[in-house]
């Protein structure tokens, strides 16, 4: 799973069919967690693609993720 498509869906989909797609990362959302990373992702834009989200989102990811599980996340979507 790319970024962006983790992006486009929190867009279009439920936070449980988000949360069932994250099965197939090394880091799993649990529905609650797609709730608060919801609003993060919706401020995503076209930049992100081209240098990767800014400081500040990793540091919104962390807050909710973990400092472990948000590196996880990064490395795995290669940012």
């Amino acid at each position: 799973m790319e970024i962006w498509e983790l992006i486009q869906a929190t867009k279009e989909k439920s936070d449980k069919e988000i949360a069932k797609m994250t099965q197939a990362l090394p880091v799993q959302l649990t529905p609650e967690e797609v709730k608060l990373v919801r609003p993060i992702f919706d401020k995503a834009s076209i930049q992100w693609l081209l240098f990767g989200p800014p400081a500040h989102v990793k540091k919104q990811l962390t807050g909710v993720l973990g400092a472990e599980r948000t590196e996880t996340l990064y490395k795995h979507l290669g940012l």
